[in-house]
């Protein structure tokens, strides 16, 4: 599916082409007869939605019936037995527009602690074989709290919420990290890689809320943008550590949510790189 969809035949294809946010090959749904599943892969500079959530890219998805895909500015209807297309806005013919238009999101960005020292000691094998499986079933638990897996940047696991159409992307993404780091406690507790003195792998999460502009670098890399991204690595590599809850918020976070945590004392911090301070709040379930 997609703008042009060279070498694809007319009976496998679905042409979008009047809207340039649109990939000339932006999405693959592959059915399996079968099994009776479809799977839908995106491939696209500008992403895909799945009932409002965007998906991972280059990852299949499952599709189930009645399921809503958005490409651009067109929305589709998934069935069993076939695909109803609606046409969105019209543009001329040529080069992919890549979306590069602000938006609010709601991130989280989790840090495993002291990881360098770990990795530096450690069998290649453990290494590889255990942060796969931790990142793994914090992928499983995202997809439930309808998060966004953005990137994970050497052993930082960073996600995102979309505030345009989750309107509580903030709770959303609270409700992902409290969970997250009970799954990370109870993960690592059989994993063969530990810290030196025996104890199992720990993560320091941070919540943060900002404007953010998202864009697919050669080599489909994703790229976003934003001030508030960087404050949520900074603030992650200090959450768990020097007596620091696990957990840390902005005021941002703090004042946008509207569900059962409780967020506790203030504390202002630096943020290295940036001027002026951040406020900050460890995060609890209520």
């Amino acid at each position: 599916m997609g703008r042009e969809c060279p070498g694809v035949d007319e009976a496998h294809r679905i042409l979008l082409g009047d809207d340039l946010a649109v990939s000339r090959n932006h999405l693959e749904i592959r059915v399996d007869a079968n099994e009776s599943r479809a799977m839908v892969v995106d491939t696209s500079s500008n992403g895909s939605r799945i009932n409002g959530v965007r998906i991972e890219r280059s990852v299949a998805v499952p599709l189930n019936d009645g399921d809503l895909i958005q490409v651009g500015n067109w929305k589709l209807a998934f069935r069993s037995a076939r695909a109803t297309v609606t046409r969105g806005s019209e543009h001329a013919a040529g080069a992919t527009v890549s979306v590069g238009a602000p938006t609010t999101m709601a991130m989280v960005v989790g840090d495993l602690i002291n990881f360098s020292t770990v990795s530096e000691q450690a069998d290649h094998e453990v290494l590889a074989r255990d942060v796969n499986t931790l990142y793994s079933e914090l992928r499983k638990l995202l997809s439930k709290h309808r998060g966004t897996l953005v990137d994970y940047v050497g052993d930082a696991f960073f996600a995102s919420w979309e505030l345009e159409v989750d309107p509580e992307a903030p709770d959303h993404a609270l409700s992902f990290v409290v969970e997250a780091a009970d799954e990370v406690a109870t993960v690592t507790a059989g994993f063969e890689l530990r810290y030196a003195d025996g104890s199992p792998l720990r993560m320091g999460w941070a919540v943060t809320i900002g404007s953010v502009v998202m864009r697919l670098m050669p080599g489909a890399v994703v790229m976003a943008l934003g001030d508030m991204v960087n404050v949520g690595f900074r603030i992650a590599s200090i959450a768990g550590r020097e007596g620091r809850a696990s957990i840390l918020a902005t005021d941002a976070i703090r004042q946008a949510s509207r569900g059962p945590f409780e967020f506790g004392e203030p504390e202002t911090v630096p943020v290295k790189g940036r001027v002026g301070t951040e406020t900050i709040y460890g995060v609890s379930r209520r």
